[in-house]
């Protein structure tokens, strides 16, 4: 069993991050793989609900391609209605899931796979509106520590509101939303 198995390719991957704790945890998290043929990799955390539960030493990750549910879990958990399974945690229209054995140093947590299954297999394009959303949400979990990223948030916002399709300007509308209250 291999990263590249699962759709993980070198570089940074975003997933969606699923710890458990007193509640189900999801987050959108960037996996940095090396090598895909391996099963090891990495992620940077920041001070979070996410951090604090991997102390526990597992990290479960869904592949989507749901900018939605990138949204929401960006700023939000998901709850049970999300999901088609709890056990492992699948969420609905997740192409893969893994489960990490998650060592946490400091800001680094050293993730080894241990399980997977590709749930479906999912044949499309590149859509500039989704990896424009992936980039505003990035910098819009980090306003708090950089005011001056909302620039950043507008252009890639521009470019969702030109190349996206209808679930990537529903996913840019509530991303405004959820920044609406928090700024």
């Amino acid at each position: 069993m291999k990263l590249s198995d699962f759709g993980f390719t070198d570089g940074i991957n975003e997933v969606i991050g699923i710890t458990l704790g007193d509640w189900i945890n999801t987050a959108p998290l960037g996996i940095i793989v090396e090598d895909p043929d391996d099963r090891f990799a990495k992620l940077k955390i920041y001070p979070s609900h996410t951090k604090e539960n991997l102390k526990r030493g597992i990290l479960y990750v869904n592949v989507v391609r749901d900018a939605v549910i990138f949204t929401i879990s960006a700023f939000d958990d998901l709850d049970e209605g999300w999901f088609e399974s709890l056990n492992p945690p699948i969420l609905k229209g997740s192409l893969a899931w893994c489960k990490f054995k998650a060592t946490l140093r400091d800001d680094l947590v050293d993730l080894e796979l241990l399980d997977g299954e590709v749930v479906r297999r999912d044949l499309r394009t590149v859509n500039r509106g989704f990896n424009a959303i992936i980039e505003a949400l990035v910098h819009a979990t980090r306003l708090s520590m950089n005011p001056r990223l909302i620039e950043r948030v507008k252009y890639y916002s521009s470019i969702v509101e030109r190349c996206g399709g209808r679930k990537e300007k529903e996913a840019l509308n509530l991303m405004w939303r959820y920044l609406k209250m928090l700024l």
